[in-house]
């Protein structure tokens, strides 16, 4: 499981006092990046597209909450797709949230998915 530590800013909440719904995207998709650059390079390196995103919400993460914690797990690896859960964890380390979220690698050339190579796939499972 690989955990990525993302501070807050004023903006990811809301008039109600806590962290809005549109704010767990971008957490998620920022732990996804870590967790890729950790494993198999930079977006530039392994470029891919998001073809599939659910959040459960189960809990409010409240203001203030300075740092949250995303882990980030590989759930399965298809021919062409890497799918994702994940789980944002509040400052009292209870689960407010999990994700579900299929990623495909691309081919900027053919503009369309590619074959995830053995070496690349070895290394999302590691």
């Amino acid at each position: 499981m690989h955990e990525t530590r993302i501070q807050t800013r004023w903006t990811d909440f809301d008039a109600l006092g806590h962290l809005t719904h549109v704010a767990y995207p971008v957490l998620l998709d920022e732990a996804r990046d870590s967790f890729l650059a950790s494993r198999i390079g930079s977006f530039a390196e392994w470029p891919s597209v998001i073809v599939h995103l659910s959040v459960d919400y189960k809990r409010e993460i409240a203001h203030p909450a300075p740092e949250l914690v995303v882990r980030t797990r590989v759930a399965e690896l298809g021919r062409t797709s890497v799918t994702f859960e994940q789980e944002v964890v509040g400052p009292d380390g209870a689960v407010a949230a999990s994700s579900r979220s299929v990623l495909v690698a691309w081919d900027a050339g053919a503009r369309g998915a590619r074959s995830i190579a053995d070496d690349e796939r070895a290394k999302l499972v590691g």
